[in-house]
């Protein structure tokens, strides 16, 4: 039996449901993309909790798999249909280097993203607290410094780079970061805009993130 296109729920504001979309792209995988806004509570109803008990995106149904997470995703997916590509690594210690930049990635670009634009999204609070801002421009002082070489891990591009690019230039719409200050950063995001998907997953999803911050921003705060 033939299998069918792996389903991704996502919404492309989302920077995790992005990653997955850029590692489908960087595998030549076909994705049915199953947009979900959760701003409008697409995600909360008993179809969707029936795929995932916790109702988060990004959530993947491979033919019946079902996975949550965008790194457990990321991984699974270089790792299925990834043959002959360095996105994952069949070596244990390169592994363990890419796993450790996606779990730095999650707990704390993506971690402190989140704390700044809960206050938009979530608390409806109009503006982010300063110390949540400060918290998320050391986030991005940290990732300059794990920056060593062309890529976050090593010399060629892995599903870490996608993950991380994800998180660090939505964080860039938030605080404006002066290049000068992040020159490594800025030359890698550089280095990674020349994927030839890059623009329609990524700064696509950028420009949507951008607009929402600005009407959240703009409406009335919650008291």
């Amino acid at each position: 039996m033939s299998r069918k296109q792996p389903i991704l729920y996502t919404h492309i504001i989302s920077p995790a449901g992005r990653t997955v979309e850029l590692v489908a792209k960087a595998l030549n995988l076909e994705l049915e993309v199953s947009e979900m806004n959760v701003y409008k509570g697409h995600h909360r109803n008993e179809e969707f909790k029936r795929l995932n008990p916790v109702q988060t995106i990004p959530t993947l149904d491979d033919n019946g798999f079902l996975l949550m997470d965008s790194h457990a995703i990321a991984i699974y997916l270089a790792r299925r249909y990834g043959n002959g590509t360095e996105l994952y690594s069949e070596d244990v210690e390169q592994q363990a280097r890419i796993n450790s930049v996606l779990f730095f990635e999650s707990s704390i670009l993506f971690a402190r993203l989140r704390f700044c634009t809960d206050n938009l999204t979530v608390f409806r609070k109009g503006e982010i607290p300063e110390e949540n801002l400060k918290r998320a421009a050391d986030g991005l002082r940290l990732f300059e410094a794990l920056l060593q070489t062309d890529y976050v891990v090593g010399d060629r591009l892995t599903i870490a780079d996608l993950s991380c690019v994800a998180s660090v230039t939505t964080l860039h719409i938030m605080l404006q970061p002066a290049a000068t200050d992040y020159p490594k950063t800025f030359a890698w995001i550089e280095r990674i805009a020349k994927l030839p998907y890059y623009e329609e997953i990524n700064v696509r999803g950028l420009k949507a993130a951008a607009e929402l911050m600005h009407t959240l921003k703009s409406q009335p705060a919650n008291k």
